[in-house]
């Protein structure tokens, strides 16, 4: 049986393909909407900055991603540290339902809006424009 392509997951550290199915890097896909993270920076300048910021630059919405992008990352560790070589490909089986799919989403929303608030209380007061934090 041929492992290269589970040697490339491993390499390239995506917790997003399965076993035996094509890498994709979260750098290449559209996962937030950033009119919706723009809006809700704004508010959360509005409620706990006095409204200071007006603007939101690409440096803020490209931390937010990275954001995001690590607590993907962060699950493929969460079910342990066992090689993906060690696990059966459940191929088609669909494990979850929409209603976990419709409770993820809830969650995944609400945790971005709190990344989104923190970002918003820790800039610095310098400026109109959001900008990155770190």
């Amino acid at each position: 049986m041929d492992n290269g392509s589970d040697e490339t997951n491993e390499l390239k550290g995506n917790p997003i393909a399965p076993q035996g199915e094509e890498v994709v890097e979260l750098g290449t896909l559209r996962i937030l909407n950033e009119a919706a993270v723009r809006d809700h920076a704004l508010e959360c300048s509005k409620k706990f900055r006095g409204g200071k910021f007006t603007r939101v630059g690409q440096d803020f919405l490209d931390e937010v991603r990275a954001d995001v992008e690590s607590m993907i990352r962060a699950l493929d560790t969460a079910g342990g540290n066992t090689s993906p070589n060690e696990f059966l490909n459940p191929g088609e089986l669909g494990f979850t339902t929409g209603a976990l799919s419709d409770r993820v989403m809830e969650k995944w929303n609400l945790v971005i809006a709190k990344i989104i608030q923190r970002k918003v209380q820790r800039q610095p007061s310098v400026g109109k424009t959001l900008s990155r934090t770190r």
